[in-house]
Formats: C-alpha cells, structure tokens, sequence
C-alpha cells in the first residue's frame, strides 16, 4: 500500500474478507504468540523498563513514551505513531497539500512512542551499561 488513497481508503475499512485490517506502524500492535513468547515477553519488558525510563528522561518531549516492542527483529529501535493519530506516512500526505493552512501543522503531528527491540545487542549492551552506570 503506498498510494495516497491508500491512507484515507484503510482508515474507513476495517475488515476485508472476514479479517481485520491494522495499521503496523502505529503502537498497539498484537502478534499471534504463544503462552510461552508472551510470558518471555513480560519479563524482557519487566527488566527493561529502567532503560526505558532513562531513554524517555534523555529524549524529553520528543517522544510521549518508551516501551519494548515485539514488532522488530533487525532493528535496535522504531518510531511509531499513537493508536488513533495519524500515521506518518498521513501526517506526509497532509504536509504535501497545496491549499493547507499554518494552523494545520500544530494538530497534525502526532505524539511518537519509540519502541525498543530487547534482542538487538545495542539496545541489550545500552541495558548493561545503563546498569552499571
């Protein structure tokens, strides 16, 4: 999905062929998982939560919150959008308008949540030494 229409099409279709639509790149994200994954999930998100709040404190308001995600498997980090806020490819289409206003640009943007990835070892080297120092 990478045309325009695409953003404003799936925003009003939430189901297609008996199965729900989802936005991956917003946070809210669910994957199919065993007991046994998301049980290894809440302790990887339990013991990495002091470097979440250290990475939240360092980023200040240019993200709204730091949690661990299980969306990731090759990347340290990812920058998703909130639930019900526009995407960033939306917020894109919006800001490419000809006839959009100033005003537009303060209720477009969207509060970010970063998600960090527990199995990438700089995110796991970032943990060891936000632990001992």
């Amino acid at each position: 999905m990478v045309d325009p229409i695409d953003e404003y099409v799936i925003q009003q279709l939430k189901e297609y062929d008996g199965k729900k639509l989802k936005n991956c790149s917003k946070e809210g994200l669910e994957l199919c998982a065993s007991e046994d994954e998301k049980k290894k999930f809440e302790e990887q998100k339990a013991s990495f939560e002091p470097l979440c709040k250290i990475i939240k404190e360092l980023l200040g308001d240019k993200v709204e919150k730091v949690q661990v995600g299980q969306r990731i498997s090759d990347s340290p980090c990812v920058l998703v959008t909130g639930e019900y806020g526009w995407s960033a490819n939306m917020e894109r289409i919006m800001k490419a308008q000809a006839l959009r206003d100033a005003s537009t640009g303060s209720y477009m943007v969207s509060k970010k949540t970063m998600e960090i990835n527990p199995n990438h070892p700089i995110i796991i080297e970032l943990k060891k030494r936000s632990e001992t120092d």
